[in-house]
């Protein structure tokens, strides 16, 4: 997908949500509609729509400016970085030790573990009674 494609597709996305067409979960699990979201919610929602078309951050931020009360985004943000953290650690938690001295990135260790898995069959086994393609 190309640049203009991504931007599009963020912009679509944010704009459906803002429709206030459907309900939307926020962090404390109530549903609401975009209208009625806290700047935590708001701002995880755009964040996510960013990270999934995978746009720059002039475009992430200029979105956040547009739809949170800029009084409110600092402390959405830091919100969301405790409770992302809180998330990271957990995750790291459920790996095995891989032996460095230094943090390796989550995303490569799971990829790792994941593929070991896919060779060895296991992967298979694990989602035998899911839905799930590998």
């Amino acid at each position: 997908m190309n640049k203009k494609h991504r931007l599009e597709g963020f912009k679509a996305l944010l704009n459906s949500d803002k429709s206030n067409g459907y309900y939307l979960e926020e962090p404390d699990g109530d549903f609401r509609l975009w209208r009625d979201l806290s700047a935590e919610g708001r701002l995880g929602y755009i964040a996510s729509a960013a990270a999934l078309y995978d746009v720059p951050f002039e475009k992430f931020s200029e979105a956040v400016r547009e739809s949170v009360d800029q009084s409110a985004v600092a402390d959405a943000a830091l919100r969301i970085v405790l409770s992302d953290s809180h998330e990271r650690r957990g995750l790291e938690k459920l790996l095995p030790d891989d032996g460095q001295t230094y943090p390796t990135p989550l995303i490569d260790r799971f990829t790792e573990i994941l593929n070991e898995s896919r060779e060895s069959g296991q992967m298979r086994e694990r989602v035998k009674d899911r839905d799930i393609e590998i």
